[in-house]
């Protein structure tokens, strides 16, 4: 994901699958391990559009049928350079159900030069 130089914010779509069993989960986004002075907010949104259901919050919990496929937008807002590092500047998307893990994907970040 780029950021931009001028106001520091991004944004990125994910597509998912529930294979399991039907349930209740809680997506979020994070930096893993490291501060990138990012403020991170999700929303569920229309897969035709990309428009969010609900304004971004810092999570969102829904019930997800067994073979649903929910789509969501990640957004990143922050005001310091993020340098081109792949390896280690990544923002982690989680979908959490019982306290534990269930999936998760992660995308390089970095601010536009």
């Amino acid at each position: 994901m780029n950021l931009s130089p001028i106001s520091g914010a991004g944004a990125f779509a994910v597509a998912s699958i529930n294979v399991g069993a039907a349930g209740n989960v809680v997506v979020s986004a994070d930096t893993p391990g490291i501060d990138l002075g990012l403020n991170l907010t999700v929303c569920q949104s229309d897969p035709a559009t990309g428009a969010c259901f609900n304004p971004p919050a810092g999570s969102v919990s829904l019930n997800i049928a067994k073979n649903a496929t929910p789509t969501f937008s990640v957004f990143a807002d922050g005001n310091s350079n993020v340098a081109f590092d792949p390896g280690n500047h990544r923002v982690r998307m989680r979908f959490v159900s019982t306290n534990e893990t269930r999936g998760s994907t992660s995308v390089a970040v970095r601010t536009e030069n």
